[in-house]
């Protein structure tokens, strides 16, 4: 077993997060009440635990993401719309060669790792959103 670098995961030989959150969305994609109810979580979890390379406005879009969906006051629908207004033209998510903010967690008291090979729709979206929760609860910390 190794340990993600950015989220302190545990993985199994061979294994990355990536692959993780690949199995994550075609676990989502399998099961499209659960894309439609958490996909955007899945996505802004995975991204603030794995934030190398993103912009930093990316990286507060994320935790509104996650705030907003928690204490039910916008829709997976207005986060996209917000997200193409905020990153159109010129204006990009990926940013190269960005790091991390300063003392931001590189390990989580839940990563993908605890959600992945969820048995249902059901179980999977509880566990994404215990996952966003987690992350939200340990970014409101620092």
């Amino acid at each position: 077993m190794t340990e993600c670098p950015d989220c302190g995961a545990p993985l199994a030989d061979g294994e990355s997060c990536r692959g993780l959150f690949d199995r994550l969305l075609a676990h989502e994609y399998a099961f499209p009440e659960a894309f439609g109810a958490v996909h955007h979580l899945t996505v802004a979890a995975y991204s603030l635990q794995h934030p190398r390379g993103y912009s930093r406005d990316a990286i507060r879009m994320w935790r509104v993401i996650i705030a907003e969906s928690l204490d039910g006051v916008s829709t997976p629908a207005n986060f996209l719309e917000r997200a193409r207004a905020q990153f159109s033209g010129g204006v990009r998510v990926r940013e190269p060669g960005a790091e991390p903010p300063e003392a931001w967690p590189r390990r989580w008291p839940m990563t993908a790792a605890d959600v992945v090979d969820t048995p249902d729709a059901a179980t999977h979206s509880d566990r994404v959103r215990r996952w966003a929760a987690s992350i939200r609860t340990t970014l409101d910390a620092e």
